[in-house]
């Protein structure tokens, strides 16, 4: 039963904004280039049928290319909704945020979400080749994502821990993996 809840829930979100935008709309192709992140007035709610329901209220603030920002707080504070707004994943309700100038809303979901990445407290793996939780959509070279592997320390683990390298296997949630 809680299959065909979660199922039915998941029928009943709201489309999301258009994934790509005319090209006079999207961002230069290096863009961010810097990675100043500017938080507007930002109010923003999980649910479009109930907006006054505010996740963040007023959000101002400033984080300037290369700083380094903790988010600290309880459980339920926004911590996961400051990060949600990012990518698009909330109702802006109010304000704006920009990456680098440019306003995250005026561009495609595809633009914001394939040039921005975090790194969650709780990595999520696929099951399936590591090549494919590395570059879900195939964008890379093998040399490229080697090369990525050598720049995060993390090529000769690979090399010598995985007897396929990026072809090994990732069992379920990377349960065959140290997430340390």
């Amino acid at each position: 039963m809680t299959s065909i809840e979660r199922i039915l829930d998941y029928c009943s979100l709201d489309e999301e904004p258009p994934a790509q935008v005319p090209r006079n709309r999207r961002p230069p192709s290096n863009w961010p280039s810097h990675g100043r992140i500017v938080f507007d007035n930002v109010s923003m709610s999980h649910s479009s049928d109930n907006q006054s329901l505010l996740a963040l209220r007023h959000i101002s603030m400033t984080i300037e290319a290369g700083e380094k920002v903790g988010i600290v707080g309880r459980t339920g504070t926004g911590k996961s909704s400051l990060i949600q707004t990012l990518f698009r994943m909330g109702i802006l309700v109010n304000g704006q945020i920009k990456i680098d100038n440019i306003d995250i809303a005026s561009i495609g979901l595809d633009d914001v979400r394939r040039r921005i990445s975090i790194i969650p407290q709780d990595p999520i793996l696929f099951t399936g080749a590591l090549r494919s939780n590395l570059d879900q959509f195939n964008e890379y070279s093998d040399a490229e994502i080697w090369h990525a592997l050598e720049q995060v320390q993390l090529k000769t683990l690979v090399a010598d821990k995985m007897p396929n390298g990026l072809h090994s296997i990732v069992s379920e949630g990377g349960s065959n993996l140290s997430v340390g």
